[in-house]
């Protein structure tokens, strides 16, 4: 009886002592992953550390692209960089919002030529009209985007718009139909260049009208732009012949079958401050 007990306990020594030299294997090789893990991770820490603060990668060149309303000087004054910052640490997020304040900015792409070079890439905004709102003018794009408040050193060569925005309260639908207007104006072969149109005055029940810089008036009305510029040939022709002064004269092209012509007084510019020569009848 003693001998089998004291097999047992032989047994079960035996077995703890295996176990416990498996256990101790264990904790060596998870003791020495350990160390080679904490060995790497210190190497590409200083690795890191060393390639974010080598002179070889600081910014030797700011490439800036894509300005023509703004300067170069701007957009890196927005961007706020530091003297030789490194070209690795640059966060590009920040810099694109700090570059996509400025409301001329549309988009912006930041990008890195290596060792040295930083690229800021713009996308300016393009400014169509001057929308006249009760407070002063405002540069749109061909959007219908209102982006900014005209001011000095703007330029204000650009047709002005009138009407859409009334009583503290902006025409969308008018404004959006000029649009239209304004894109058929800049790209058709119309008796007078896009430029020498100093005004369109929209209303949302008679449509549109354009004033040009000579102070003749067209009533266009809504829609169908092209047969309406086409009519409009022959009745200046008569005039011409006539010799009488377009800068006096209104012409009503809504109705291309019924044209009529009269003459109108000069009067006012039709919003004061207008930065062209607008007229209304």
């Amino acid at each position: 009886m003693g001998n089998i007990r004291h097999s047992r306990i032989a047994t079960h020594y035996h077995r703890l002592k295996r176990r416990a030299g498996q256990i101790f294997s264990e904790l060596l090789k998870a003791s020495l992953l350990l160390a080679i893990i904490l060995v790497i991770t210190a190497l590409l820490i200083g690795g890191y550390s060393h390639i974010m603060s080598t002179p070889y990668f600081s910014i030797r060149e700011t490439n800036v692209r894509g300005v023509k309303e703004l300067t170069e000087k701007d957009v890196l004054t927005l961007a706020g960089l530091k003297p030789a910052q490194n070209l690795l640490a640059v966060n590009a997020d920040v810099i694109r919002d700090r570059v996509g304040k400025n409301p001329w900015i549309k988009d912006v792409f930041v990008g890195r030529e290596l060792p040295k070079r930083l690229v800021i890439e713009v996308r300016e905004r393009t400014a169509i009209a001057l929308l006249k709102k009760d407070d002063g003018f405002y540069l749109m794009d061909a959007e219908g985007l209102v982006f900014k408040k005209l001011e000095a050193g703007d330029g204000s060569d650009l047709t002005a718009l009138t009407g859409c925005h009334r009583e503290g309260r902006l025409n969308q639908q008018l404004l959006m139909k000029s649009i239209e207007l304004f894109r058929y104006l800049s790209t058709a072969e119309s008796l007078f260049p896009f430029k020498s149109i100093a005004e369109v005055n929209g209303d949302e029940i008679l449509g549109f009208s354009i004033f040009t810089d000579g102070g003749l008036c067209l009533r266009l009305g809504f829609d169908h732009y092209d047969n309406k510029i086409k009519r409009l040939k022959p009745v200046l022709a008569d005039l011409g012949k006539r010799n009488i002064d377009l800068k006096y004269v209104m012409i009503d092209l809504a109705d291309p079958a019924k044209i009529t012509v009269q003459k109108r007084h000069i009067l006012a510019p039709a919003a004061p401050g207008l930065p062209a020569k607008g007229y209304r009848t």
